[in-house]
């Protein structure tokens, strides 16, 4: 298949735009060529002019979460994030069943590849429902056609035996998962807040012979602060280690991320949400630690994470040369360097040997655009464009605004008769 007739945003190391070019999609999902100009012959597609670049990637997030939106809580709202936390997310994951974490996820990942999403890490937890929750989230991601990970996080928070299940959902699902494969696994873990020494340890044993990457919430607030330190010292955080937030962190403990290269995703909107504090990504670059970009289940729309990073920066530092790179890099470098670190698969970019996870959006700038000046059109015009189609893997997930491979419709009804009757439990119960 070639797609023609397409500005082109590569995204390789020369960030090139191609005003009007051609991209060769292989049968194996990778891109062949890409040139400027456009292609004839039986096998190709007309873009008609739109503009042609890589799928977003979102770092780190909660499908879990999507059954959450709209929601209503009793009583005062939470003033801080452990009350947040335990009237609101704590007794949610408690209240799923089987079937809330599979339409939860399928909602969620429908709305990411409408959002221009080709790739979620997703950090999961259904106490309740724990034994085969996986395998569910991964039937989802099939079904719409994303690229992904997924791991079950590990917490002291509902006892002894529920900390058992998590290690033993997540051993499973990593040993059933094979290399290269299009939804990946981690080793969750939740925070070190609610982990024991006892439980740490067990995870580590467990995960000795996969060697699969940790994923944690790190230093998300200040009752986190230390997590960093404790996590390095037990050898839970590496190179294929994903750190969520880094909020609450010292001098020390970024050089700690830096000389272990492990990979830090921000979620600002997150951030501002719960009221935490805005993480110094420039700091954490000065110490090179590779920032990538998250949503933490706040939204599907990484666009609006790649704005909001870069905004509450200059807030931050009270200046308004704040943090330009350093967003740019998050959205759209860092992340893919995140997946191609921890999985080996070559994304974010098009160019020849990568994976043809590619977005078509409706965009006409309405001035010159160049690699010199690509920053200014993703921040306020590219971002706020259609999205038309979705490809991952060289298979189209959305064309048209609509998902190729799943009923939408089908999946909001019954979305949403899950989430009334949780919403009925969580009224009724003190879970």
């Amino acid at each position: 298949m070639i797609l023609t007739n397409a500005r082109i945003l590569t995204f390789d190391a020369a960030n090139r735009v191609l005003d009007s070019g051609s991209v060769e999609v292989n049968s194996d999902g990778a891109i062949g060529f890409v040139r400027g100009g456009s292609a004839l012959g039986r096998n190709v597609i007309d873009l008609d002019g739109g503009l042609l670049m890589p799928a977003l990637i979102n770092c780190h997030t909660h499908l879990y979460s999507t059954l959450a939106r709209g929601m209503r809580l009793g009583g005062p709202p939470p003033a801080d994030f452990s009350s947040i936390l335990k009237k609101l997310w704590w007794r949610l994951d408690r209240a799923l069943n089987d079937e809330d974490v599979y339409y939860s996820a399928l909602a969620g990942l429908i709305d990411s590849a409408r959002c221009g999403v080709g790739t979620v890490i997703d950090h999961h937890s259904s106490p309740c429902a724990c034994a085969g929750s996986l395998d569910a989230i991964e039937r989802a991601f099939r079904e719409v056609g994303l690229r992904g990970a997924t791991c079950y996080e590990v917490s002291d928070r509902n006892g002894k035996r529920a900390a058992e299940d998590g290690i033993r959902e997540n051993v499973r699902f990593l040993e059933r998962t094979s290399p290269g494969a299009q939804v990946g696994a981690m080793f969750g873990l939740h925070a070190s807040f609610t982990l024991g020494d006892r439980t740490l340890r067990a995870c580590l044993e467990a995960n000795q012979s996969l060697r699969a990457g940790f994923h944690v919430h790190v230093a998300e607030d200040r009752c986190d602060r230390g997590a960093v330190r404790r996590l390095v010292e037990f050898g839970a955080l590496d190179e294929k280690s994903i750190a969520a937030h880094c909020v609450h962190v010292s001098a020390a403990e970024r050089a700690m991320l830096g000389r272990r290269h492990v990979n830090v995703v921000h979620n600002p909107q997150s951030n501002c949400n719960n009221a935490v504090g805005i993480a110094d990504l420039p700091a954490l670059f000065r110490r090179s630690v590779c920032v990538g970009l998250g949503s933490d289940g706040c939204s599907p729309r990484m666009w609006d994470e790649f704005k909001t990073a870069y905004h509450l920066q200059k807030v931050r530092a009270r200046d308004p040369r704040a943090a330009g790179a350093e967003a740019f890099a998050a959205a759209f470098s860092n992340n893919r360097e995140i997946v191609n670190k921890i999985w080996g698969v070559s994304v974010g970019r098009i160019e020849p040997g990568a994976k043809a996870d590619l977005l078509l959006l409706d965009y006409q700038p309405p001035t010159p655009i160049h690699s010199a000046n690509l920053f200014g059109h993703l921040l306020s015009g590219i971002a706020n464009a259609a999205v038309r189609s979705l490809m991952v893997n060289g298979q189209w997930v959305v064309r048209g605004g609509q998902c190729t491979q799943v009923d939408e419709r089908r999946a909001a009804e019954h979305a949403a008769a899950r989430a009334k009757a949780l919403w009925e439990r969580l009224g009724k119960k003190n879970l």
